[in-house]
């Protein structure tokens, strides 16, 4: 799968991601809860966030030269319920394309294609295990969000670690000193957006700057590189 083609001979245009990223030390994060909360609303404008995100790879790897950078990994996404998590609320599968190289933006851009799932993450691992891949890793998100504008998504959060794979219940952070990563992520969109979305996120990149340094990671740590043992 090509994410990054324009598939113009069906009408089907590329959308793409904008984001931005930062981490945030335990002691600094109520302070940022309140200046979220004034710019997003009021307390009542944060959602809980409790997220399972397994990644999968290839069954068959492409020998090593160029037709390797076409294979993807695919990510099942599911959406918990913080007061139930054996309980699932929405699943979906995305694949999110190689990012821009050294674009000059401010934020991280790349092509992302996203297909919710009807019927569960039960349905969405037999379709991927249909496709050809198979699970290479997983983790949990636990944190909360904000809407900015209607259009980002702030997310405030810590990653953990599962000791039993698929065991939501099992899970272990991964720093365990409690820091918090902040993600602020756009909706997908076609290109001719994307310098608008740019322009917004740096707007509340500066609003937020007294709290957590937000910055554009580098996009050689986006690449959708496939982690062949």
């Amino acid at each position: 799968m090509a994410a990054g083609k324009k598939y113009t001979g069906a009408g089907i245009p590329t959308h793409y991601e904008c984001s931005l990223h930062g981490l945030l030390s335990k002691n600094h994060e109520p302070q940022l809860r309140t200046r979220l909360e004034a710019l997003c609303g009021d307390t009542e404008a944060a959602h809980r966030e409790l997220h399972h995100e397994i990644s999968c790879i290839p069954c068959i790897e492409t020998p090593i030269g160029p037709l390797r950078r076409e294979d993807h990994v695919l990510r099942l996404r599911i959406e918990l319920d913080p007061e139930n998590p054996i309980c699932e609320s929405t699943s979906s599968i995305c694949l999110l394309g190689h990012p821009e190289p050294r674009s000059g933006r401010g934020a991280s851009v790349r092509p992302i294609i996203n297909a919710q799932v009807l019927s569960g993450s039960a349905s969405a691992s037999q379709l991927l295990s249909l496709l050809g891949y198979k699970f290479n890793s997983e983790f949990v998100r636990k944190g909360y969000w904000f809407l900015y504008k209607s259009s980002l998504k702030v997310v405030v959060s810590q990653i953990y670690r599962l000791q039993e794979q698929g065991n939501v219940q099992s899970v272990v952070p991964v720093d365990p000193s409690g820091n918090w990563l902040v993600q602020i992520v756009s909706e997908a969109m076609t290109q001719e957006l994307v310098p608008r979305v740019c322009d917004q996120l740096e707007e509340l990149k500066s609003l937020l700057e007294d709290y957590v340094e937000l910055v554009v990671v580098d996009h050689a740590f986006l690449e959708n590189k496939i982690p062949y043992s």
